[in-house]
């Protein structure tokens, strides 16, 4: 029992040095991380659309 005493002690100090960013800070990360995400998925979305078109055209070509 005083193992985990001084485990849980010791992961409290580590948090009390780690530097936590600000509300605002965090928040204006939160707001980059969702709209580059957004971007990349409509990247690879309008990339998808592309490619499918150019398969269906090669494949109408053959004929089929």
């Amino acid at each position: 029992m005083e193992k985990i005493k001084n485990f849980l002690r010791s992961v409290r100090q580590e948090l009390d040095r780690v530097s936590w960013p600000s509300r605002n800070l965090a928040i204006k990360a939160t707001v980059s991380v969702i709209i580059f995400a957004l971007v990349v998925g409509i990247y690879l979305w309008v990339l998808d659309i592309a490619f499918v078109r150019i398969i269906n055209f090669l494949l109408s070509l053959r004929g089929g």
